[in-house]
């Protein structure tokens, strides 16, 4: 539970927001983080997409085609929460729209228009995958909202095995294509990945860790990336690009 929240985690269900007792402004900002959220998993998907048209080797393709199945389940997962209070897909959509276009939807644009091959796939699992992962599990499983809280925890559970993948995926695209190729996508990739925690100390941030709809600010969660990634990185023999310290980030 996020320090001086005002709910704890999974205290708040559906049937108290239709019921009128939580507040308006907490339904509304849940309405945008599960906007964001579907958005992210709609976007991740269509990447998903593209890489597996797009893959020679058949083991590849295969668990690209798998990921991108696990996408599309988690993405209706959450527009079917977003739906329960009222909202349809089209209007999350338009209602994202701005946001779709800010630096922390760079990764998941990117990667939705324009992956291709082993080496996007990959950079798609470090920038998706990975910050996904940390940004489910450290922030909406103990969510207040109990609907959400429960649908990260089914998400986490069919995504046990991406990170799996994309550690054995960056050792074998070394392996294949070499390191200074590997290394020139990452300093390509990682800004965004970074940006896609969106940027530290929001207002709507603050309002997400108040009602406990976050437990940590996107900073927290990206220094926590970070580490891992360079853990990972090292194990390979790459280094990681140096960033910036501020918001959107960008290689130095």
């Amino acid at each position: 539970m996020a320090a001086g929240a005002q709910f704890g985690p999974r205290q708040i269900e559906a049937a108290d927001l239709l019921g009128g007792r939580v507040e308006p402004h907490y339904i509304r900002v849940l309405r945008r983080l599960l906007g964001a959220h579907a958005l992210a998993e709609k976007l991740t998907a269509e990447g998903y997409r593209r890489a597996a048209a797009t893959v020679a080797d058949p083991e590849i393709r295969r668990i690209a085609e798998k990921n991108l199945a696990e996408e599309k389940r988690h993405a209706a997962l959450i527009y079917g929460l977003l739906a329960e209070l009222g909202v349809s897909e089209e209007a999350a959509d338009r209602g994202s729209i701005v946001l779709r276009r800010a630096p922390s939807f760079e990764a998941a644009r990117c990667f939705a228009e324009q992956a291709e091959g082993e080496l996007g796939l990959l950079m798609g699992n470090i920038s998706l995958d990975m910050t996904g992962l940390i940004m489910i599990g450290v922030n909406y499983r103990d969510s207040s909202y109990a609907p959400h809280a429960f649908a990260a925890e089914a998400i986490l559970e069919d995504e046990a095995g991406h990170d799996e993948f994309g550690s054995g995926a960056l050792r074998a695209a070394v392996e294949r294509m070499g390191a200074e190729a590997v290394g020139a996508a990452l300093r390509e990739w990682l800004p965004r990945a970074v940006n896609f925690f969106g940027p530290p100390g929001s207002g709507f941030t603050f309002d997400c860790l108040r009602y406990g709809l976050k437990q940590k600010d996107n900073d927290e969660l990206a220094g926590l990336f970070l580490s891992v990634l360079e853990r990972r990185l090292n194990q390979v023999g790459l280094e990681m690009p140096r960033l910036n310290n501020t918001y959107p980030h960008t290689i130095v």
